[in-house]
């Protein structure tokens, strides 16, 4: 959050509204270093190129962001067919398939890898417990991008078993075809931590032998920890970010599971109108980690305003 406002540097930020209402902003919200990395790529790759660059899927899961790359001729496409030969596509920061960029390559499209650090670091640890003979589990949604990617890296280890889980609920569904003696752990980087540890302990059960790499993304667990101790401080959550982002989703549900009330909005203007806001006394603010500076910025505004 540094660099919004110049008091916005302490343990947890606090501003003010015309009508005395207190606004204390999350100490880690916004983008994680990882998108980051990845939208300055991006945007560099733009720069240098005389022609559209083209992204395989959203980059972030942030619509603004990607209404803004569009702007700059960094076309968001759902396929390699959309994009012409001899063309310039860059995977996004979840990751692909590695049966994309070789076809990518095998039609002349050159290629910038965006992936976030952290995510490849998932995919190289199902790769591993693929290796060393373990069912693989991955804790996580099976059709996100991130899920899809780390599936299909470690598939490629000959003899490998990988399933995806996302419930303590779906295991014995998801592994009544794969051997349970040995089973290896990883997770989606945006997890709920309190998902992923019940996910491991109920696995403990089933498994002889369970080796686990917790892959939770650090900057996953600040903005969890944060978002969850401000909401016991406040009257409402305001949680700033992608309806299809799913960090930004777990921030709304740990708010929520905390007992505060609490919206989930993408920019600021959906904050307009909202009766629970206008009636809290103190209202914290949080964003997540594909959330930029600029929405938050707009959302604090909107607020000192009221």
């Amino acid at each position: 959050m540094k660099g919004l406002y110049p008091d916005l540097d302490s343990h947890t930020p606090v501003l003010q509204n015309k009508k005395a209402k207190t606004i204390l902003v999350a100490e880690h919200s916004g983008f994680c270093h990882g998108v980051q990395k990845a939208v300055d790529k991006t945007l560099a790759v733009g720069e240098a190129s005389d022609k559209p660059v083209y992204v395989l899927g959203q980059l972030i899961h942030n619509q603004q962001v990607i209404d803004h790359l569009n702007a700059k001729s960094i076309i968001t496409v759902n396929s390699l067919d959309e994009v012409p030969q001899g063309g310039m596509c860059v995977i996004r920061t979840h990751g692909a398939p590695p049966e994309v960029v070789e076809e990518a390559e095998s039609k002349g499209i050159e290629v910038s890898d965006a992936t976030c650090p952290d995510v490849r670091l998932v995919q190289n640890k199902a790769i591993q417990l693929a290796e060393e003979g373990y069912t693989v589990v991955i804790v996580g949604k099976e059709e996100h991008p991130e899920i899809i990617g780390i599936k299909a890296y470690s598939q490629r280890v000959p003899g490998s078993k990988i399933v995806a889980i996302n419930k303590v609920e779906e295991i014995a569904e998801k592994l009544k075809d794969a051997p349970r003696r040995r089973i290896g752990v990883v997770s989606q980087t945006t997890q709920m931590e309190e998902n992923f540890f019940e996910m491991v302990k109920e696995l403990s059960k089933v498994a002889k032998e369970l080796k686990v790499f917790n892959t939770i993304c650090p900057a996953t667990y600040f903005r969890q920890s944060s978002a969850l101790e401000l909401a016991g401080k406040v009257d409402f959550m305001v949680v700033i970010g992608g309806k299809n982002s799913s960090n930004t989703t777990h921030l709304a549900e740990i708010c929520l599971a905390q007992g505060t009330e609490t919206i989930h909005v993408e920019t600021y203007k959906e904050l307009e109108g909202c009766e629970a806001l206008q009636k809290a006394d103190i209202v914290g603010v949080t964003a997540g980690a594909s959330t930029p500076d600029w929405l938050i910025r707009e959302a604090l505004d909107y607020l000192q305003s009221l």
